[in-house]
């Protein structure tokens, strides 16, 4: 999923083609990524380790702003993004983008089309899914 990253504290923005990933409780922005963005690792201050499938992982928390566009309209979700510290071994890993933004859309899969769809659930509908 192609979106646009912005880091406003910091000024930094760019494309990233996210890898959707439904098994992830946050999106994690990976190291080569960053690197496109010429992000300067220093200017983090908030950091935590998370534990996922590949084990644990030291990440920087920055506020963020990520956009997506469809045919139709452009949608924006602020969030805490983490930012994979870098190293050797991440570099060919692709950034994922996690439930924090998937759990506001309705997703369909249909392995017979190979075919994946994600929908903006509007306001009404996520007051009925919280109900």
């Amino acid at each position: 999923m192609e979106g646009h990253v912005l880091l406003p504290r910091l000024g930094w923005s760019g494309n990233v083609s996210f890898i959707f990933d439904a098994g992830a409780d946050t999106s994690l922005l990976m190291p080569l990524d960053a690197q496109r963005m010429g992000i300067d690792y220093g200017m983090f201050e908030d950091e935590e380790t998370t534990l996922g499938i590949g084990g644990a992982s030291e990440n920087f928390i920055e506020g963020a702003y990520l956009a997506f566009v469809n045919d139709e309209a452009l949608y924006g979700y602020e969030i805490e993004l983490h930012i994979c510290k870098p190293a050797e071994e991440l570099m060919t890993v692709p950034s994922l983008l996690g439930r924090d933004i998937i759990d506001q859309w309705r997703v369909t899969y249909d392995k017979s089309a190979s075919e994946l769809l994600a929908e903006v659930i509007s306001f009404d509908a996520q007051e009925k899914l919280e109900d």
